[in-house]
C-alpha cells in the first residue's frame, strides 16, 4: 500500500526526444504520443529509468537503489515507488507579441485537477472551480488579467502561430489558476513570469498544436571514410519545444525487505516512537530475542543499514528524492550527446 505520494513537474530546458520507435509517417522517428488523445507522453519506464541511475551516481550504494527501485534481476522484493507517465500539462508556442506563450485547454487540466487530488494534493479544489465554466469555442482563448498588455495584438485578440484567436470575455478569473500551477513549476527566469505567457485555448486547438506544432529535424550521418552523407541515412525525428511542461505522480510505500509485514510493522512502530533518534542496536534490544532470530535471518544487514541510512520507511524514501531531484536536471530521452532532453525537475509538496 502506498502511504506517500508527491507531485513531479518537469520544465524543459532543452528539446527532447522521448522516441516511441520507428514510424511510417513522414517523420522517421516520432516522439512518444498517448493513444487516445494523441498528446506528447513520457513513458514512465523511461523517467524511472533516469532517475535510478541519478540516484546510483550522487548515492553510489547498490542496495540502496535496488531497496528503492528493486532489483535489476529476479528477487524476493519489489520497487517501493510507482512513478506514473509524464502528461504535458503547459506546451509552449510561438506568439506575434510576447514572444511565445504556454497554451493548455480544459481537457488538461480538468484530467490535472484529478490526478492532483488522486495524490492528496487536495488545495487544487478551490482553484479550478472555474474551470467547469469556460467553454470554448475553436478560435477563442482565455487569457489572465497580466497577459492582456503582453499578448494581445489587437483589442480582444491574440495570435498563436499562425492563427487569430478571440480573447473572451469571462466573469471567472483564471489569475488564481496560473498561481497555483506556477507554485508547482521549477524555478526559472521564465516561470517566474508564467501568468504573462498564459493561455487556455479549446481542447481541439490544442491537440492541433501539440500535434503539428512540434519540432521537426532533420539529420544525417556521415561516412567517416568519404566525409559525405551516408547512402540512406537521411532521417527526420520529432522533438518536444523547449519550456514544455510535464507532470507526473511519484507514488511511495515502504521498503519491501522480504521479512514478515507483523514484525517490520513492529520495527516501524520503534522508529516512529522513537523519532529515529535510536541506533539500530538499542531498536533491536526493544523486540524479543528469539522472535528477532526467528524472523529477521539474513536480512539484518539491509534492514540496519535502511535503518541508519534514513530510508527505512516510506516517509523517509520521500525525503531521499526530495535531496536529490527537486531543482535538479535529469536528461530524459535520445540524443543525449547532442544536448537534447535536460529537464528541471520540482517535487511538490
Amino acid at each position: 500500500m502506498y502511504k506517500e505520494s508527491a507531485l513531479m513537474t518537469f520544465y524543459a530546458e532543452t528539446p527532447v526526444h522521448m522516441g516511441a520507435g520507428q514510424s511510417v509517417s513522414y517523420v522517421d522517428l516520432p516522439i512518444q504520443r498517448e493513444r487516445h488523445t494523441a498528446f506528447p507522453v513520457f513513458w514512465s519506464s523511461g523517467i524511472k529509468g533516469v532517475i535510478r541511475d541519478t540516484c546510483y551516481r550522487i548515492w553510489r550504494d547498490r542496495d540502496k537503489v535496488n531497496l528503492i527501485f528493486g532489483p535489476e534481476e529476479d528477487s524476493d522484493f519489489s520497487s517501493c515507488i510507482s512513478i506514473t507517465d509524464a502528461k504535458i500539462l503547459l506546451y509552449p508556442v510561438r506568439s506575434v507579441r510576447g514572444v511565445f506563450a504556454w497554451i493548455t485547454c480544459p481537457f488538461v487540466l480538468k484530467r490535472f485537477k484529478e490526478e492532483l487530488e488522486s495524490a492528496g494534493i487536495n488545495e487544487v479544489n478551490k482553484n479550478f472551480e472555474v474551470i467547469d465554466n469556460l467553454h470554448l469555442k475553436d478560435g477563442e482563448a482565455v487569457i489572465p488579467k497580466e497577459s492582456i498588455s503582453v499578448l494581445e495584438i489587437n483589442d480582444k485578440q491574440v495570435a498563436f502561430e499562425e492563427f487569430v484567436f478571440y480573447v473572451k470575455n469571462t466573469s471567472q478569473n483564471i489569475s488564481e489558476i496560473v498561481k497555483f500551477i506556477k507554485n508547482l513549476l521549477p524555478d526559472t527566469s521564465l516561470t517566474t513570469d508564467i501568468e504573462k505567457h498564459f493561455a487556455i485555448v479549446s481542447d481541439d486547438t490544442f491537440r492541433d498544436f501539440v500535434n503539428y506544432a512540434v519540432e521537426v529535424r532533420t539529420r544525417v550521418r556521415i561516412d567517416q571514410k568519404t566525409g559525405t552523407v551516408k547512402e540512406g541515412a537521411l532521417f527526420t525525428e520529432e522533438l518536444i519545444p523547449s519550456e514544455s511542461v510535464f507532470y507526473s505522480l511519484l507514488f511511495i510505500s515502504d521498503p519491501y525487505f522480504g521479512i514478515d509485514d507483523e514484525f517490520y510493522s513492529c520495527l516501524l512502530e520503534v522508529k516512529e516512537k522513537t523519532q529515529g533518534k535510536l541506533n539500530w542496536e538499542e531498536a533491536k534490544n526493544k523486540i524479543e530475542k528469539k522472535e528477532w532470530l526467528e524472523k529477521v535471518k539474513n536480512k539484518e544487514f539491509y534492514l540496519k543499514k535502511a535503518w541508519e541510512g534514513n530510508y527505512f520507511n516510506s516517509a523517509e524514501v520521500l525525503n531521499n528524492l526530495h535531496e536529490i531531484l527537486n531543482g535538479t536536471i535529469l536528461q530524459l530521452g535520445g540524443d543525449e550527446t547532442t544536448g537534447k532532453g535536460f529537464m528541471r525537475v520540482k517535487i511538490y509538496p
